[in-house]
């Protein structure tokens, strides 16, 4: 199967928006997604604050990998995977490997790659374990600024 990694477009919307669904649904997040309005204002627009591969199959869209940088003072720069999601009819075809090996293609200066995910998430768990990722004792809390 040949799959193309791309820079997300605007006409990839209707399945990052069906993927990032998935992925709360997966992670027992249940809130209103501000998503389709943060693509607009923060994604489409002339200065990105993040940043987000497509994976395409016959120019359909099948797999995204969503990230932003970030700095540890201990390791610099760090890439933060945000959200990744492969649909299911195209899982074990390595299209989750392929976007993050163009990740770390396009990022050669970067040398972590973190993440979260819920624990109800044990697929991602099983993926970031065979892509060599430790588990960390940390808790992430986020505070609501607005």
């Amino acid at each position: 199967m040949q799959i193309k990694i791309v820079n997300a477009k605007p006409e990839h919307k209707p399945y990052l928006l069906q993927a990032n669904a998935e992925i709360n649904q997966v992670n027992e997040e249940y809130h209103t997604s501000n998503f389709s309005k943060n693509l607009d204002n923060d994604y489409f627009c002339a200065n990105p604050k993040f940043k987000c591969l497509v994976a395409l199959a016959n120019d359909f869209p099948v797999g995204m990998l969503l990230y932003s940088k970030m700095y540890w003072a201990d390791d610099g720069e760090v890439i933060w995977v945000s959200q990744t999601h492969v649909a299911k009819e195209y899982r074990k075809y390595g299209v989750f490997f392929k976007l993050v090996n163009e990740l770390k293609k396009r990022n050669k200066n970067t040398k972590i790659i973190s993440c979260a995910t819920g624990k109800a998430n044990k697929t991602m768990q099983k993926l970031l374990s065979f892509a060599g990722g430790k588990q960390m004792d940390l808790l992430f809390y986020y505070v609501k600024l607005k």
